[in-house]
Protein backbone atom coordinates (compact mmCIF):
# COMPACT_ATOMS: atom_id res chain seq x y z
CA UNK A 1 0.00 0.00 0.00
CA UNK A 2 1.52 3.20 -0.81
CA UNK A 3 2.33 5.77 2.16
CA UNK A 4 0.11 8.52 1.04
CA UNK A 5 -2.94 6.20 0.87
CA UNK A 6 -2.10 4.42 4.43
CA UNK A 7 -2.00 8.22 5.63
CA UNK A 8 -5.18 9.12 4.36
CA UNK A 9 -7.26 5.98 5.46
CA UNK A 10 -5.71 6.82 9.08
CA UNK A 11 -6.68 10.55 8.71
CA UNK A 12 -9.89 9.96 7.77
CA UNK A 13 -11.39 8.35 11.05
CA UNK A 14 -10.68 11.37 12.59
CA UNK A 15 -11.97 14.85 13.00
CA UNK A 16 -11.96 17.50 10.00
CA UNK A 17 -8.81 19.20 11.73
CA UNK A 18 -6.32 16.13 12.62
CA UNK A 19 -7.18 15.30 8.91
CA UNK A 20 -5.45 18.56 7.91
CA UNK A 21 -2.44 18.10 10.63
CA UNK A 22 -1.85 14.54 10.04
CA UNK A 23 -1.44 14.92 6.37
CA UNK A 24 0.40 18.15 6.39
CA UNK A 25 2.96 16.66 8.64
CA UNK A 26 2.86 13.11 7.06
CA UNK A 27 3.33 14.26 3.90
CA UNK A 28 6.75 16.01 5.20
CA UNK A 29 8.25 13.36 7.62
CA UNK A 30 6.98 9.65 6.24
CA UNK A 31 8.22 9.53 2.49
CA UNK A 32 11.59 7.78 3.84
CA UNK A 33 10.22 5.66 6.95
CA UNK A 34 9.22 2.03 6.96
CA UNK A 35 6.20 0.69 7.80
CA UNK A 36 7.28 0.04 11.75
CA UNK A 37 7.88 3.45 12.06
CA UNK A 38 4.24 4.84 10.66
CA UNK A 39 2.92 2.06 13.20
CA UNK A 40 4.82 3.51 16.10
CA UNK A 41 3.39 7.40 15.40
CA UNK A 42 -0.07 6.08 14.84
CA UNK A 43 -0.86 5.51 18.79
CA UNK A 44 0.48 9.43 19.34
CA UNK A 45 -1.68 10.57 16.36
CA UNK A 46 -4.72 9.13 17.36
CA UNK A 47 -4.61 10.61 21.09
CA UNK A 48 -3.68 14.04 19.60
CA UNK A 49 -6.57 13.81 17.32
CA UNK A 50 -8.79 12.81 20.57
CA UNK A 51 -7.93 15.10 22.90
CA UNK A 52 -10.37 17.93 23.35
CA UNK A 53 -13.02 15.25 22.23
CA UNK A 54 -13.49 14.72 26.12
CA UNK A 55 -17.06 16.33 27.02
CA UNK A 56 -18.28 14.81 30.02
CA UNK A 57 -21.34 16.77 29.11
CA UNK A 58 -24.21 15.23 26.71
CA UNK A 59 -26.22 17.06 24.52
CA UNK A 60 -23.52 19.90 25.21
CA UNK A 61 -24.92 22.12 22.22
CA UNK A 62 -28.54 21.02 23.18
CA UNK A 63 -29.29 19.80 19.44
CA UNK A 64 -31.52 16.63 20.32
CA UNK A 65 -34.79 17.37 21.49
CA UNK A 66 -36.63 15.84 24.05
CA UNK A 67 -40.28 14.86 23.52
CA UNK A 68 -41.96 15.62 26.98
CA UNK A 69 -44.43 13.04 28.15
CA UNK A 70 -46.75 15.47 29.39
CA UNK A 71 -47.70 17.96 26.56
CA UNK A 72 -45.92 15.37 23.32
CA UNK A 73 -43.88 18.71 22.63
CA UNK A 74 -40.24 19.76 22.53
CA UNK A 75 -39.98 21.41 25.59
CA UNK A 76 -36.10 20.63 26.63
CA UNK A 77 -32.91 19.40 25.23
CA UNK A 78 -32.34 15.72 25.63
CA UNK A 79 -30.61 15.24 28.96
CA UNK A 80 -31.46 18.06 30.59
CA UNK A 81 -33.92 19.35 33.26
CA UNK A 82 -35.16 22.23 35.03
CA UNK A 83 -34.27 22.78 38.46
CA UNK A 84 -37.91 23.34 39.22
CA UNK A 85 -39.89 22.17 36.42
CA UNK A 86 -43.31 22.09 38.34
CA UNK A 87 -42.60 25.78 38.45
CA UNK A 88 -40.66 27.39 35.38
CA UNK A 89 -39.46 25.42 32.64
CA UNK A 90 -36.22 26.00 30.63
CA UNK A 91 -37.03 28.10 27.77
CA UNK A 92 -35.48 26.01 24.54
CA UNK A 93 -35.26 28.44 21.35
CA UNK A 94 -33.55 28.18 17.80
CA UNK A 95 -31.21 30.34 16.75
CA UNK A 96 -29.85 31.02 13.14
CA UNK A 97 -26.54 32.38 14.03
CA UNK A 98 -23.58 30.98 12.50
CA UNK A 99 -21.00 31.21 15.03
CA UNK A 100 -22.78 29.43 17.62
CA UNK A 101 -22.75 25.56 18.03
CA UNK A 102 -25.53 24.37 16.51
CA UNK A 103 -28.91 26.22 15.86
CA UNK A 104 -30.59 25.77 19.39
CA UNK A 105 -29.62 27.43 22.90
CA UNK A 106 -31.15 27.43 26.18
CA UNK A 107 -32.35 31.41 27.41
CA UNK A 108 -32.07 31.21 31.46
CA UNK A 109 -32.81 34.79 33.38
CA UNK A 110 -30.27 36.75 34.83
CA UNK A 111 -32.19 39.52 36.43
CA UNK A 112 -35.37 40.45 36.36
CA UNK A 113 -38.17 42.93 38.74
CA UNK A 114 -38.73 39.60 41.09
CA UNK A 115 -36.71 36.87 42.42
CA UNK A 116 -37.87 34.78 39.20
CA UNK A 117 -35.05 32.48 37.86
CA UNK A 118 -34.80 29.19 35.89
CA UNK A 119 -31.67 26.71 35.96
CA UNK A 120 -30.56 24.54 33.96
CA UNK A 121 -28.95 21.18 34.92
CA UNK A 122 -27.82 17.36 33.70
CA UNK A 123 -26.16 14.55 34.98
CA UNK A 124 -21.96 14.45 33.44
CA UNK A 125 -21.25 11.20 31.43
CA UNK A 126 -18.93 10.61 33.67
CA UNK A 127 -18.31 11.72 37.78
CA UNK A 128 -15.36 14.48 38.34
CA UNK A 129 -11.87 12.93 39.64
CA UNK A 130 -11.09 14.77 42.79
CA UNK A 131 -8.23 16.73 42.28
CA UNK A 132 -8.21 16.54 38.97
CA UNK A 133 -8.19 19.41 37.12
CA UNK A 134 -10.83 20.54 34.04
CA UNK A 135 -11.79 23.23 31.55
CA UNK A 136 -15.23 24.77 31.25
CA UNK A 137 -15.75 25.96 27.66
CA UNK A 138 -19.27 28.05 27.25
CA UNK A 139 -20.86 30.14 24.43
CA UNK A 140 -23.33 32.45 24.51
CA UNK A 141 -24.43 35.59 25.18
CA UNK A 142 -26.41 37.76 27.24
CA UNK A 143 -29.22 40.53 26.03
CA UNK A 144 -27.03 43.51 24.65
CA UNK A 145 -24.87 41.60 23.10
CA UNK A 146 -22.06 41.64 26.44
CA UNK A 147 -20.78 38.19 27.43
CA UNK A 148 -23.20 35.79 29.94
CA UNK A 149 -22.55 35.96 33.41
CA UNK A 150 -23.40 32.29 34.83
CA UNK A 151 -22.91 30.52 38.14
CA UNK A 152 -21.89 26.61 38.13
CA UNK A 153 -22.93 24.36 40.70
CA UNK A 154 -21.35 20.76 40.56
CA UNK A 155 -23.07 18.14 43.36
CA UNK A 156 -23.34 14.26 43.68
CA UNK A 157 -26.80 14.39 43.00
CA UNK A 158 -29.81 16.22 41.48
CA UNK A 159 -30.90 20.10 42.34
CA UNK A 160 -34.47 20.48 42.24
CA UNK A 161 -36.78 22.26 43.56
CA UNK A 162 -40.37 22.94 44.28
CA UNK A 163 -40.02 27.12 43.63
CA UNK A 164 -38.59 28.96 40.82
CA UNK A 165 -36.76 31.75 42.67
CA UNK A 166 -33.12 32.43 43.39
CA UNK A 167 -30.82 29.55 44.22
CA UNK A 168 -29.04 31.55 47.18
CA UNK A 169 -28.85 28.83 49.55
CA UNK A 170 -26.73 27.55 46.78
CA UNK A 171 -22.54 28.45 46.95
CA UNK A 172 -21.22 27.93 43.42
CA UNK A 173 -18.46 26.46 42.70
CA UNK A 174 -17.57 28.46 39.46
CA UNK A 175 -18.75 32.16 38.23
CA UNK A 176 -17.96 32.77 34.71
CA UNK A 177 -18.13 36.06 33.35
CA UNK A 178 -16.56 38.89 31.28
CA UNK A 179 -13.04 38.35 33.08
CA UNK A 180 -12.51 34.67 31.69
CA UNK A 181 -13.62 35.56 27.54
CA UNK A 182 -11.34 34.38 25.17
CA UNK A 183 -12.89 34.82 21.82
CA UNK A 184 -15.80 36.69 20.38
CA UNK A 185 -17.09 35.63 16.76
CA UNK A 186 -19.37 37.78 14.53
CA UNK A 187 -21.91 40.11 13.85
CA UNK A 188 -23.88 38.63 16.98
CA UNK A 189 -21.14 38.67 19.11
CA UNK A 190 -20.93 35.00 20.10
CA UNK A 191 -18.75 34.69 22.99
CA UNK A 192 -16.60 31.91 24.66
CA UNK A 193 -16.08 31.75 28.32
CA UNK A 194 -13.18 29.65 29.34
CA UNK A 195 -11.96 28.53 33.00
CA UNK A 196 -9.77 25.61 34.30
CA UNK A 197 -10.92 24.33 37.91
CA UNK A 198 -9.58 20.96 40.26
CA UNK A 199 -12.77 18.71 41.14
CA UNK A 200 -13.17 19.59 45.28
CA UNK A 201 -15.15 16.15 45.25
CA UNK A 202 -16.31 13.25 43.14
CA UNK A 203 -19.05 15.31 41.73
CA UNK A 204 -21.19 13.81 38.89
CA UNK A 205 -23.89 16.49 38.30
CA UNK A 206 -23.68 19.81 37.11
CA UNK A 207 -26.15 23.20 37.12
CA UNK A 208 -26.27 26.71 36.09
CA UNK A 209 -27.66 29.90 36.37
CA UNK A 210 -27.70 32.65 38.26
CA UNK A 211 -27.17 32.08 42.14
CA UNK A 212 -26.06 35.50 42.60
CA UNK A 213 -28.92 37.68 44.67
CA UNK A 214 -28.30 40.31 41.55
CA UNK A 215 -29.96 43.79 41.67
CA UNK A 216 -33.19 43.71 40.14
CA UNK A 217 -33.78 45.32 36.91
CA UNK A 218 -36.60 47.10 35.24
CA UNK A 219 -36.93 44.34 32.57
CA UNK A 220 -35.99 41.28 32.41
CA UNK A 221 -32.24 40.46 31.24
CA UNK A 222 -31.25 37.20 29.71
CA UNK A 223 -28.33 34.79 29.21
CA UNK A 224 -28.51 32.97 25.78
CA UNK A 225 -26.39 29.56 25.88
CA UNK A 226 -25.54 27.86 23.00
CA UNK A 227 -22.94 25.05 24.40
CA UNK A 228 -21.17 24.28 27.18
CA UNK A 229 -17.94 21.41 27.29
CA UNK A 230 -16.71 20.14 30.56
CA UNK A 231 -13.70 18.28 29.55
CA UNK A 232 -10.54 17.42 31.78
CA UNK A 233 -7.13 19.09 31.10
CA UNK A 234 -4.59 16.93 29.51
CA UNK A 235 -7.16 14.29 28.69
CA UNK A 236 -6.62 10.82 26.38
CA UNK A 237 -9.65 11.34 24.58
CA UNK A 238 -11.35 8.56 26.13
CA UNK A 239 -14.80 8.71 28.52
CA UNK A 240 -15.61 6.19 30.98
CA UNK A 241 -17.06 2.74 30.89
CA UNK A 242 -20.43 4.04 32.10
CA UNK A 243 -20.77 6.63 29.88
CA UNK A 244 -22.73 5.25 27.47
CA UNK A 245 -24.75 3.53 29.69
CA UNK A 246 -25.80 7.00 31.36
CA UNK A 247 -26.07 9.22 28.20
CA UNK A 248 -28.87 6.18 27.46
CA UNK A 249 -30.41 6.58 30.95
CA UNK A 250 -30.68 10.66 30.35
CA UNK A 251 -32.15 10.09 26.92
CA UNK A 252 -35.01 8.30 28.10
CA UNK A 253 -36.03 10.22 30.55
CA UNK A 254 -38.98 11.93 28.90
CA UNK A 255 -40.83 13.37 32.25
CA UNK A 256 -40.17 17.24 32.27
CA UNK A 257 -42.71 18.81 34.24
CA UNK A 258 -42.54 17.40 37.39
CA UNK A 259 -39.76 16.13 40.31
CA UNK A 260 -38.68 12.70 39.34
CA UNK A 261 -38.88 10.27 42.20
CA UNK A 262 -35.17 9.18 41.62
CA UNK A 263 -34.32 12.61 42.66
CA UNK A 264 -36.84 13.98 44.95
CA UNK A 265 -38.08 12.00 48.19
CA UNK A 266 -41.81 10.90 47.89
CA UNK A 267 -42.57 12.86 51.09
CA UNK A 268 -42.53 16.30 49.18
CA UNK A 269 -45.58 14.35 46.57
CA UNK A 270 -47.11 13.89 50.45
CA UNK A 271 -46.66 17.38 51.23
CA UNK A 272 -48.11 18.62 47.72
CA UNK A 273 -51.26 16.45 48.09
CA UNK A 274 -52.24 17.18 51.57
CA UNK A 275 -51.51 21.06 50.95
CA UNK A 276 -54.09 20.74 47.91
CA UNK A 277 -56.32 18.24 50.12
CA UNK A 278 -56.29 20.87 53.15
CA UNK A 279 -58.08 23.86 53.68
CA UNK A 280 -56.70 25.25 56.77
CA UNK A 281 -53.11 24.64 58.53
CA UNK A 282 -50.94 26.42 61.10
CA UNK A 283 -47.44 26.24 60.26
CA UNK A 284 -45.46 26.27 64.04
CA UNK A 285 -41.48 26.93 63.72
CA UNK A 286 -39.43 25.07 66.51
CA UNK A 287 -36.14 24.51 67.97
CA UNK A 288 -36.44 21.16 69.04
CA UNK A 289 -38.25 19.02 71.47
CA UNK A 290 -37.92 20.69 74.52
CA UNK A 291 -40.39 23.11 73.52
CA UNK A 292 -42.15 20.78 75.86
CA UNK A 293 -39.93 21.57 78.59
CA UNK A 294 -40.21 24.20 81.11
CA UNK A 295 -36.79 25.90 79.61
CA UNK A 296 -38.34 25.64 76.67
CA UNK A 297 -41.27 27.68 76.91
CA UNK A 298 -39.44 30.12 78.69
CA UNK A 299 -37.63 30.58 75.60
CA UNK A 300 -40.39 30.89 73.22
CA UNK A 301 -43.49 31.71 75.17
CA UNK A 302 -45.23 32.91 72.20
CA UNK A 303 -44.82 29.63 70.08
CA UNK A 304 -45.66 27.65 73.11
CA UNK A 305 -48.72 29.61 73.98
CA UNK A 306 -49.86 28.84 70.28
CA UNK A 307 -48.67 24.86 70.51
CA UNK A 308 -50.90 24.71 73.62
CA UNK A 309 -54.59 26.04 71.85
CA UNK A 310 -54.00 23.46 68.93
CA UNK A 311 -53.01 20.46 71.09
CA UNK A 312 -56.04 21.97 73.00
CA UNK A 313 -58.15 21.36 70.13
CA UNK A 314 -56.79 18.37 68.44
CA UNK A 315 -59.39 16.03 68.01
CA UNK A 316 -58.75 12.57 66.43
CA UNK A 317 -62.43 12.32 64.91
CA UNK A 318 -61.82 16.26 62.67
CA UNK A 319 -59.03 14.15 60.59
CA UNK A 320 -56.31 16.59 61.88
CA UNK A 321 -53.22 16.05 60.02
CA UNK A 322 -49.52 16.81 61.37
CA UNK A 323 -46.40 16.69 59.03
CA UNK A 324 -43.07 17.69 60.84
CA UNK A 325 -40.02 18.77 59.20
CA UNK A 326 -36.37 18.63 60.46
CA UNK A 327 -33.59 20.79 59.38
CA UNK A 328 -30.24 21.19 60.60
CA UNK A 329 -26.90 22.94 59.71
CA UNK A 330 -23.78 21.56 61.44
CA UNK A 331 -20.44 20.79 60.50
CA UNK A 332 -20.73 17.93 58.55
CA UNK A 333 -22.23 16.19 55.62
CA UNK A 334 -25.33 16.20 54.44
CA UNK A 335 -26.02 12.82 55.27
CA UNK A 336 -25.36 13.86 59.04
CA UNK A 337 -27.58 16.73 58.77
CA UNK A 338 -30.22 14.43 57.08
CA UNK A 339 -29.84 12.40 60.44
CA UNK A 340 -29.62 14.89 62.84
CA UNK A 341 -32.71 16.42 60.92
CA UNK A 342 -35.20 13.79 61.13
CA UNK A 343 -33.99 12.43 64.68
CA UNK A 344 -35.54 15.80 66.14
CA UNK A 345 -38.64 15.75 64.12
CA UNK A 346 -38.98 11.82 65.72
CA UNK A 347 -38.26 13.29 68.79
CA UNK A 348 -41.41 15.96 68.57
CA UNK A 349 -43.89 13.33 67.42
CA UNK A 350 -43.00 11.17 69.78
CA UNK A 351 -44.61 13.94 72.55
CA UNK A 352 -47.08 14.35 70.78
CA UNK A 353 -47.99 10.32 70.84
CA UNK A 354 -47.09 9.68 73.82
CA UNK A 355 -47.69 12.61 76.02
CA UNK A 356 -50.43 14.38 74.04
CA UNK A 357 -52.60 11.70 72.84
CA UNK A 358 -52.09 11.87 69.11
CA UNK A 359 -52.37 9.20 66.86
CA UNK A 360 -49.44 7.59 65.20
CA UNK A 361 -51.49 7.60 62.43
CA UNK A 362 -51.60 11.72 62.13
CA UNK A 363 -48.18 12.27 61.49
CA UNK A 364 -45.93 12.48 58.46
CA UNK A 365 -42.33 13.24 58.89
CA UNK A 366 -39.57 14.75 56.86
CA UNK A 367 -35.77 15.83 57.19
CA UNK A 368 -34.33 18.23 54.78
CA UNK A 369 -31.46 18.45 56.09
CA UNK A 370 -28.62 21.21 55.55
CA UNK A 371 -30.14 21.14 52.21
CA UNK A 372 -32.89 24.19 52.42
CA UNK A 373 -31.67 27.04 55.15
CA UNK A 374 -34.14 29.67 55.76
CA UNK A 375 -31.60 31.93 57.36
CA UNK A 376 -28.31 33.82 56.36
CA UNK A 377 -25.37 30.88 55.86
CA UNK A 378 -22.99 32.94 56.28
CA UNK A 379 -22.84 34.18 59.82
CA UNK A 380 -22.78 31.87 63.34
CA UNK A 381 -25.90 33.13 64.25
CA UNK A 382 -28.06 32.44 61.04
CA UNK A 383 -26.09 29.07 60.68
CA UNK A 384 -27.75 28.51 64.45
CA UNK A 385 -30.77 29.82 63.70
CA UNK A 386 -30.94 27.40 60.50
CA UNK A 387 -31.56 24.56 63.16
CA UNK A 388 -35.07 23.75 63.32
CA UNK A 389 -38.26 21.68 63.41
CA UNK A 390 -41.57 22.65 61.07
CA UNK A 391 -44.58 21.57 62.85
CA UNK A 392 -47.96 22.10 59.94
CA UNK A 393 -50.98 21.31 61.45
CA UNK A 394 -53.38 20.97 58.66
CA UNK A 395 -57.77 20.27 58.82
CA UNK A 396 -59.26 18.56 55.86
CA UNK A 397 -61.64 20.16 53.45
CA UNK A 398 -64.84 17.64 52.70
CA UNK A 399 -63.70 15.03 49.60
CA UNK A 400 -64.82 16.81 46.18
CA UNK A 401 -64.95 14.74 43.19
CA UNK A 402 -62.43 15.15 40.68
CA UNK A 403 -62.47 15.69 37.38
CA UNK A 404 -59.14 14.10 35.39
CA UNK A 405 -57.31 16.63 32.83
CA UNK A 406 -57.83 15.82 29.46
CA UNK A 407 -55.02 14.02 27.68
CA UNK A 408 -52.53 16.85 25.33
CA UNK A 409 -53.81 17.28 22.19
CA UNK A 410 -51.85 15.23 19.31
CA UNK A 411 -49.50 17.64 17.28
CA UNK A 412 -50.51 18.72 13.65
CA UNK A 413 -48.23 18.44 10.80
CA UNK A 414 -47.86 20.42 7.62
CA UNK A 415 -45.67 19.31 5.21
CA UNK A 416 -43.38 21.46 3.14
CA UNK A 417 -43.13 19.96 -0.48
CA UNK A 418 -39.09 19.90 -2.25
CA UNK A 419 -41.17 21.79 -4.82
CA UNK A 420 -41.16 24.45 -3.39
CA UNK A 421 -37.24 24.20 -3.06
CA UNK A 422 -34.79 24.79 -5.67
CA UNK A 423 -33.33 21.54 -7.36
CA UNK A 424 -30.82 20.03 -5.01
CA UNK A 425 -30.35 23.25 -2.98
CA UNK A 426 -31.68 24.57 0.31
CA UNK A 427 -33.01 27.89 -1.38
CA UNK A 428 -36.98 28.09 -1.09
CA UNK A 429 -38.46 28.67 -4.70
CA UNK A 430 -39.48 32.62 -4.89
CA UNK A 431 -41.69 31.86 -7.51
CA UNK A 432 -44.26 29.61 -5.34
CA UNK A 433 -43.61 31.42 -1.92
CA UNK A 434 -47.45 32.21 -2.26
CA UNK A 435 -47.96 28.30 -1.77
CA UNK A 436 -45.73 28.81 1.21
CA UNK A 437 -47.45 31.31 2.83
CA UNK A 438 -51.00 29.03 2.53
CA UNK A 439 -48.98 26.82 4.82
CA UNK A 440 -48.22 29.33 7.19
CA UNK A 441 -51.42 31.12 7.27
CA UNK A 442 -52.22 27.30 9.10
CA UNK A 443 -50.31 28.13 12.10
CA UNK A 444 -52.48 29.57 15.21
CA UNK A 445 -50.94 32.77 16.17
CA UNK A 446 -50.68 32.19 19.86
CA UNK A 447 -50.18 29.22 22.40
CA UNK A 448 -47.96 26.47 20.03
CA UNK A 449 -44.59 24.93 19.84
CA UNK A 450 -42.81 24.25 16.41
CA UNK A 451 -40.53 21.98 15.51
CA UNK A 452 -38.97 21.79 12.18
CA UNK A 453 -37.82 18.44 10.33
CA UNK A 454 -36.29 18.31 7.41
CA UNK A 455 -36.17 14.93 5.20
CA UNK A 456 -34.90 13.56 2.38
CA UNK A 457 -34.83 11.04 -0.04
CA UNK A 458 -32.22 7.75 0.10
CA UNK A 459 -30.45 8.87 -3.44
CA UNK A 460 -26.74 10.59 -2.39
CA UNK A 461 -24.42 10.16 0.13
CA UNK A 462 -26.13 9.90 3.56
CA UNK A 463 -24.01 12.95 5.10
CA UNK A 464 -25.06 15.11 2.38
CA UNK A 465 -28.81 14.06 2.09
CA UNK A 466 -28.07 14.66 6.60
CA UNK A 467 -26.76 18.48 5.72
CA UNK A 468 -28.80 19.29 2.89
CA UNK A 469 -32.13 17.90 4.99
CA UNK A 470 -31.23 20.60 8.12
CA UNK A 471 -30.22 22.95 5.60
CA UNK A 472 -33.96 23.22 3.99
CA UNK A 473 -35.18 23.29 7.58
CA UNK A 474 -32.97 26.19 8.19
CA UNK A 475 -34.53 27.86 5.98
CA UNK A 476 -37.92 27.59 6.34
CA UNK A 477 -37.42 28.43 10.11
CA UNK A 478 -35.75 31.70 8.48
CA UNK A 479 -38.95 32.41 6.35
CA UNK A 480 -41.22 31.49 9.52
CA UNK A 481 -39.42 34.39 11.14
CA UNK A 482 -40.06 37.01 8.90
CA UNK A 483 -43.68 35.77 8.72
CA UNK A 484 -43.71 36.44 12.34
CA UNK A 485 -43.34 33.16 13.36
CA UNK A 486 -40.12 32.80 14.65
CA UNK A 487 -40.91 33.30 18.96
CA UNK A 488 -42.90 29.84 18.50
CA UNK A 489 -39.73 27.90 16.77
CA UNK A 490 -38.28 25.59 19.43
CA UNK A 491 -36.24 23.26 17.54
CA UNK A 492 -34.97 22.58 14.18
CA UNK A 493 -33.04 19.25 12.77
CA UNK A 494 -32.39 17.16 9.81
CA UNK A 495 -33.09 13.69 9.26
CA UNK A 496 -31.82 13.08 5.93
CA UNK A 497 -32.85 9.71 4.70
CA UNK A 498 -33.38 8.32 7.56
CA UNK A 499 -37.55 8.51 8.00
CA UNK A 500 -39.09 7.68 4.48
CA UNK A 501 -42.90 7.94 4.52
CA UNK A 502 -43.05 6.50 1.00
CA UNK A 503 -40.49 3.83 -1.15
CA UNK A 504 -37.59 5.54 -2.14
CA UNK A 505 -37.94 2.65 -5.03
CA UNK A 506 -40.65 4.83 -7.12
CA UNK A 507 -39.74 8.43 -8.14
CA UNK A 508 -43.24 9.52 -6.77
CA UNK A 509 -42.13 7.94 -3.12
CA UNK A 510 -38.97 9.88 -3.27
CA UNK A 511 -40.78 12.96 -4.00
CA UNK A 512 -43.25 12.16 -1.42
CA UNK A 513 -39.63 11.72 0.96
CA UNK A 514 -38.26 15.22 0.34
CA UNK A 515 -40.06 17.53 2.86
CA UNK A 516 -39.63 19.71 5.66
CA UNK A 517 -42.13 19.18 7.97
CA UNK A 518 -43.50 22.41 10.51
CA UNK A 519 -44.85 20.23 13.54
CA UNK A 520 -47.48 22.25 15.88
CA UNK A 521 -47.53 21.35 19.59
CA UNK A 522 -50.83 23.19 20.94
CA UNK A 523 -51.19 24.19 24.53
CA UNK A 524 -47.53 23.05 25.30
CA UNK A 525 -46.12 26.65 27.03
Amino acid sequence: MPVNTFVLLIALTHNKICIFLFIETASCILMNLTYRHILFFIPAWLGLCSAGAQNLVANASFEDVNICTEYKAPCTPSAWESVAPEALKLDYMYHHYKEGAGNNLLRLIHVSQNPLRNYAQTRLLCPLEKGRRYRVTLLGWQDGDVPPELDLCFDTTWLFRESAVILADVVPTLRLGPGNLVKTAGKKKVFTLQQEFVAAGHYGYVAFGTMRNATAAPQVIYNYIDSIAIEPVNGDGRLCAAAARTKDSLYNQHNRHSIPRRAFVEQESQRRRLEARYLRCITLEVKDHRIFTAAGRAEHPATAVRLDSIIKAYNPGTGMKVRITGHAFREGTFNYNKVVAETNARKIMETLIYMKGFSFEDFTVDSKGNNQPRYDTTTAEGREQNNFVELEFCMPLPEEETVSAPPPSRPDTLVVPDVLFRFNSSELNTALLKELDALVQQIPKDGVQLQLVGHTDDRGEAEYNAELSKRRALAVADYLKLKGKGGSIRHVSGEGENRPVASNNTSAGRQRNRRVEIIIYKGAE
